[in-house]
């Protein structure tokens, strides 16, 4: 089973590593756009939602914790970037959506973030791109389930 624990604590630390390095680019642009590393992902989510979004599916499906979406909703919400409307037949829940000033300043911001992401797998082959993607799904969720046992 332990094929070469050394060398997977090297693997491990690299891996660990870049996926900081990551959260450290996101959060300078973040910090050169004057947004909290929430308010960011919220513009980047919700520009990028086809459908309606609430702040369920921002914590669900980005593992944020809700109080941490809930706050940045507040200050998105006073600076009139965002508005909250009701979901039709559920109190509890809002959508998120885009006050006209928010879909400027989400254009700003979102659009060069993704023009970035976009060309970094523009410097992979097809093959690649699809490997990276399946195999960093693939160690999410061994680790998950790995550490479940634990």
């Amino acid at each position: 089973m332990d094929r070469d624990t050394k060398q997977y604590n090297r693997y491990t630390a690299l891996l660990d590593q870049y996926d900081k390095e990551i959260n450290e680019i996101y959060h300078a642009y973040a910090l050169r756009h004057n947004l909290s590393d929430a308010a960011l992902w919220i513009l980047y989510v919700v520009f990028g939602s086809e459908e309606d979004i609430t702040q369920a599916d921002i914590c669900n499906d980005w593992f944020f914790s809700r109080q941490t979406i809930n706050t940045a909703l507040k200050g998105l919400e006073q600076q009139g970037i965002i508005k909250l409307e009701p979901v039709p037949g559920n109190r509890k829940s809002k959508h998120v959506a885009f006050t006209p000033e928010g879909k400027l300043l989400a254009q700003r911001i979102v659009v060069p973030l993704r023009c970035a992401e976009n060309q970094v797998f523009d410097a992979f082959s097809d093959e690649e791109n699809r490997l990276f993607v399946e195999m960093a799904g693939k160690r999410c969720s061994l680790l998950r389930e790995f550490l479940r046992k634990r």
